[in-house]
């Protein structure tokens, strides 16, 4: 172009490579690209509850100290992304990103779309401003360019990526420096990002759960009042307070205004179809659990499938080593793996871990579909095995003072897993890990309130396991045991009913033994109904027996009861000499344990006659040999007595 007798060249837009020009070449100046530093999406209508949580984050946030990552993990459907969208916007209504936020979905366990770190810093260097065709090519070139822009801003910026499957998904992402602030959500425990803040979510609580049914049908129609608090709770639960999972359900609720909430509730109930009626749409919690376990390696995949087949509600590193055929320590590789992949958790003592009760049935119905038979059966075969080896030992502890409540510990904490083992075995037709399973576990663990429910099924199916095996002397051994938790129960004729048979059958077997427990048993009971005169003849014909076998610790235990019924017929001084006889005896054998409880009684009864002094000085004796016998529950009643002494 010619102006007053000057050529110009004008050169428009962008200019790549060489220009040659003889005189001057003038550009014009580009309009800076808008910057995208606002496209966070909106908080989900339905959000409710995880103040908790928010608060961790909250604070996490705004924290001085150089906590630049701050990690949200958890298992496919507990509401990550919801969660970090509503704290981002918290933050940002707070003032404390004036610079904005950076949000990308990193698609991280899709392999068909997952964001590559390089396309990330793509998107967020144009958000920032910066023209595609000035992008650079190479990652490393962008992710310099990315941390430039980033110190340049004198705000600021929080950078949200959700769904990220790895720290090195994340780590050139990373902003520079300690003012800015990052927020990441994962399916795995990102667990080599150096400083992060690691926030594990749980499941909505009861009430939350509840809301969040309510707060959706509500969104959705105003008048919609069919959620009813009991039926709420129900479905909360059958969807085991699973965000995702409760809002299936509430879209399926939602388009159909008139299907009753009754009718939900009977489909969930069904365990084996529960996952495929957790469908809407694009949205199932199936296929969301399909991306966590398609990343698995083929051993925690197949440990994975295989936990499902554990009764109980939590397994131990044992358990599930035998349940995959592997060494307990590449067991608990395995198991890690499977934690920091929230496929499965931490259960209660350390060491033991559990499922969402979704991924259970997913767990199982994978195993149904990827395990053949023959897998499944041995897997379950070496598991009862585990369970009967474990308890028989645990129960070989008991005795022993040193090992008692570690053992007490380890039965009370499997109580589940066995009572559930008893009966897959029943099912199994393993009858004989059926009584080896249940004699080990003795009755102790259901004689407390709530458990002896347990007791009377788990001996039931033994009962059965014995005749079916035509075994008389174990049959009479349940009978024993099925008294026992009657009494418990105060189902006190049913009580009678067991200890008869067993005191019948042990006579045409000629146990002397076991029917002098049975009579002894008869006895108390007769005792407790105030048939004194029954409960005499019932002692004395034990009593007799005891001796006749040679049965010490028998004849103690049984003077100590037959004290007892002296005291309830105002017999104080024979009363006093059987409890001494007791005592005398359960020194000589050192049964510290029954010996504690004569002096007690003895205790007891000196307090009632006023003596004091005397009422002490067994209450001392009996402290010393609970001690002794480590049963610190029992020491700690006596110092409660001894305390009102004064």
């Amino acid at each position: 172009m010619r102006y007053n007798g000057l050529v110009r060249n004008e050169l428009r837009g962008e200019v790549h490579g060489v220009a040659m020009q003889a005189r001057d070449v003038y550009l014009n100046t580009p309009v800076p690209a808008p910057t995208a530093l606002a496209g966070l999406p909106p908080v989900d209508v339905g959000f409710t509850g995880r103040s908790a949580d928010l608060a961790l984050l909250a604070e996490a946030l705004r924290s001085p100290q150089p906590v630049v990552v701050s990690t949200i993990m958890g298992l496919a459907g507990i509401g990550k992304t919801t969660l970090a969208i509503k704290a981002a916007h918290d933050a940002v209504a707070a003032g404390l990103f004036s610079g904005g936020v950076l949000f990308i979905d990193m698609q991280g366990y899709s392999d068909e779309i997952k964001v590559e770190p390089r396309i990330a810093l793509s998107v967020f260097l144009q958000a920032m401003g910066v023209p595609a065709s000035q992008v650079p090519a190479e990652q490393a070139a962008r992710e310099a360019l990315y941390r430039s822009k980033l110190v340049e801003s004198t705000k600021p910026v929080l950078v949200v990526l959700d769904n990220a499957s790895s720290a090195d998904q994340v780590r050139p992402l990373l902003p520079p420096g300690i003012t800015h602030r990052v927020l990441v959500t994962s399916r795995h425990t990102v667990s080599d990002l150096h400083g992060a803040r690691k926030i594990t979510l749980d499941v909505l609580p009861a009430a939350d759960s509840t809301a969040m049914l309510g707060n959706a049908l509500r969104t959705a129609n105003p008048d919609d009042d069919r959620l009813t608090d009991d039926v709420g709770k129900e479905i909360a639960d059958l969807c085991g307070h699973l965000p995702l999972a409760l809002s299936i359900v509430a879209a399926l609720l939602s388009d159909d205004p008139n299907r009753p909430l009754a009718d939900v509730v009977m489909s969930l109930h069904d365990a084996a179809t529960r996952l495929g009626e957790l469908e809407y749409d694009n949205l199932a919690v199936r296929a969301a659990f399909d991306l966590s376990y398609e990343r698995l390696s083929e051993d925690e995949a197949r440990l994975f499938r295989l936990l499902s087949i554990n009764p109980g509600r939590q397994v131990n590193t044992g358990a599930a080593a035998a349940l995959i055929d592997l060494p307990e320590r590449e067991t608990r590789k395995l198991l890690g793996g499977l934690r920091r992949a929230h496929m499965i958790e931490h259960g209660e003592p350390n060491g033991w871990y559990r499922f969402h009760d979704l991924l259970r049935l997913y767990a199982a119905d994978r195993t149904r579909r990827e395990e053949n038979s023959e897998g499944r059966e041995a897997a379950t075969i070496r598991l009862l095995d585990y369970y009967v080896e474990a308890a028989e030992l645990a129960e070989s502890q008991r005795p022993s003072t040193e090992t008692r409540q570690r053992a007490l510990a380890w039965l009370s904490t499997e109580r589940g897993n066995l009572v559930g083992a008893i009966a897959l075995a029943y099912k199994r037709g393993q009858y004989r890990r059926v009584l080896r399973l249940a004699f080990a576990m003795g009755t102790f663990l259901f004689r407390r309130r709530g458990q002896s429910d347990d007791g009377l099924m788990a001996y039931l199916l033994a009962l059965d396991a014995a005749r079916q095996l035509a075994d008389q002397v174990s049959e009479v051994k349940v009978l024993l045991g099925l008294g026992r938790i009657h009494r418990d129960l105060e189902d006190g004729a049913s009580a009678w009913k067991r200890f008869e048979a067993a005191a019948a059958a042990s006579r045409t077997l000629g146990d002397r033994d076991t029917e002098a427990r049975a009579l002894h048993n008869m006895g108390s009971i007769a005792r407790r109904r105030r048939d004194y005169q029954l409960a005499e003849a019932m002692y004395d014909r034990a009593l007799n027996l005891y001796v006749l076998t040679g049965d010490r610790v028998g004849v103690a235990e049984i003077h100590c009861s037959m004290g007892t019924l002296a005291r309830r017929r105002l017999n104080d001084d024979q009363a006093t000499e059987h409890y001494m006889t007791s005592i005398a005896i359960c020194r000589e054998i050192g049964h510290h344990g029954f010996e504690a409880r004569a002096h007690k009684r003895l205790g007891v009864l000196a307090k009632v006659n006023g003596d004091l002094l005397m009422a002490r000085g067994h209450l001392e004796a009996a402290l010393a040999a609970y001690q002794v016998a480590g049963d610190d529950y029992r020491a700690v009643e006596v110092r409660r007595m001894l305390r009102q002494l004064r």
